[in-house]
């Protein structure tokens, strides 16, 4: 036969029970034929007892699995050959209360968190489209629906029969509260602690001395509604984890956060929406001196791959109904076109494109530090490891721009312009010193400041 062995299709030489397995994978699948009586490359040898099996066959796999399956006797070289076909069903098929499906040209046993997607799958569902039985309007966080609603309207994206003032109305028609129960994914995206009901729906991010994991300088924990983590995550790295330049065109002040600021958001973004909440690990960012990288539990949904990312492709939903309230606040499309915005992006700002990857039953995505210089090995002397500044908080930031347009400003009138106390100017002041990027020339009255590194 022409035919080669693949996802759909299997060549056994006769028949065992076992290849029952075969028979479940294909309807967990996407359908496909058994030969019998066909070597594994693709040679006919045939049978013997054809006729028999043609007659215990349909009987057995219906026994036995609960598949329809159509068996019929096909003449190769004038050998009688059994094809079982199969096509795939709207349920999970288990074999002797196991439960199989094909990847590749391989049968294999699916087990915890993929077992518990296939029967979501098969049963047209998403994991966030399952109600919690104990869900409490009262554990529902009023700012972050109110946050939601003001996004959907100037997007103009809610529809107009909603009255927004109205909760249950609003879950309802977005599908998050279903037969007089929430979901999951209200709980997520709205619940005060979010935990409570998925432990892992959290962010963990990490400062990183050098290029490896084993020098953990400062660390946070992102613990929020879900529908309010990427703008949180968002300000935690910019004000404490990431470094801004400065620069001038005119007059016009430029501040450049040290990554592509857009894709950056766009990464977190899909992180969030597209994670596997029902898996076994966080959502992690780690900032290295060189590098930035996010690494999210869920591989990729078929058929995409990590090529088909960096190509228009269609939008794969792991979280469809989390998916939908981020589509309907105007944060994200629904065109698939995320990771397309994140290379576009990193182009035009210029910066490295981001690299795409998967990892660990992950995604992971890197984005390099273009700005940060290799150091020079001296030829003969022993290389000395340098001292790592640490990172320029965003008001800092904003003190060191105030003060080089005006060295003599007073802390005072620092406190003022930045509208905040005059003890949280004094500790940041001395945090810039400590930083040996801020000095203090001459006594507090005549004096001035001088900013030695940025």
């Amino acid at each position: 036969m022409r035919l080669k062995e693949s996802q759909d299709i299997e060549f056994k030489q006769s028949w065992h029970d076992d290849y029952l397995k075969t028979i479940s994978a294909f309807a967990n699948t996407n359908g496909g034929k058994l030969y019998v009586g066909i070597a594994d490359d693709g040679c006919a040898c045939g049978i013997t007892n054809a006729k028999k099996l043609l007659e215990d066959l349909p009987n057995k796999i219906m026994n036995s699995t609960g598949v329809h399956a159509g068996v019929h006797i096909i003449i190769e070289n004038e050998l009688e050959i059994i094809e079982i076909e199969v096509n795939k069903t709207s349920y999970p098929i288990s074999y002797h209360g196991r439960f199989y499906t094909r990847n590749g040209s391989t049968t294999q046993e699916v087990k915890g968190n993929a077992l518990q997607q296939l029967i979501l799958t098969s049963n047209n569902l998403t994991w966030d489209e399952i109600p919690i039985s104990n869900a409490s309007w009262s554990d529902i966080d009023s700012g972050a629906v109110k946050s939601f609603v003001r996004k959907a309207i100037q997007n103009n994206r809610l529809p107009t029969d909603i009255d927004e003032t109205d909760t249950q109305q609003l879950f309802e028609n977005l599908g998050l509260y279903k037969d007089g129960v929430l979901t999951r994914a209200a709980m997520l995206l709205f619940a005060r602690k979010p935990i409570q009901y998925c432990f892992l729906a959290v962010c963990k991010i990490g400062r990183f001395r050098g290029s490896s994991n084993t020098d953990l300088i400062t660390d946070d924990v992102v613990e929020c509604p879900l529908f309010l983590m990427p703008d949180k995550i968002m300000e935690l790295l910019q004000s404490k984890y990431l470094q801004r330049t400065f620069s001038y065109a005119g007059l016009q002040r430029i501040e450049t956060l040290e990554y592509p600021e857009i894709a950056l958001r766009e990464a977190i973004l899909n992180a969030v929406i597209h994670r596997d909440y029902g898996g076994n690990t966080f959502f992690t960012i780690k900032v290295f001196d060189n590098v930035l990288e996010l690494w999210n539990e869920g591989e990729l949904m078929p058929p995409l791959s990590i090529d088909k990312l960096k190509q228009q492709h269609v939008s794969r939903l792991r979280n469809k109904l989390i998916a939908n309230v981020f589509y309907r606040s105007g944060q994200v499309e629904s065109w698939g076109r995320g990771t397309l915005k994140m290379i576009e992006n990193a182009r035009n700002s210029g910066f490295s494109e981001p690299i795409f990857s998967e990892s660990d039953g992950g995604v992971l995505v890197s984005f390099k530090n273009i700005n940060v210089t290799p150091p020079i090995t001296p030829l003969i002397t022993p290389p000395i490891t340098p001292l790592i500044t640490p990172p320029i908080t965003e008001l800092e930031g904003k003190i060191l721009g105030i003060i080089e347009n005006n060295a003599t400003i007073t802390a005072q009138k620092l406190a003022v312009e930045l509208n905040i106390g005059i003890d949280t100017v004094k500790e940041y002041i001395e945090n810039l010193k400590n930083k040996n990027v801020l000095q203090r020339i001459g006594n507090n009255r005549t004096g001035y400041w001088k900013i030695t590194s940025t």
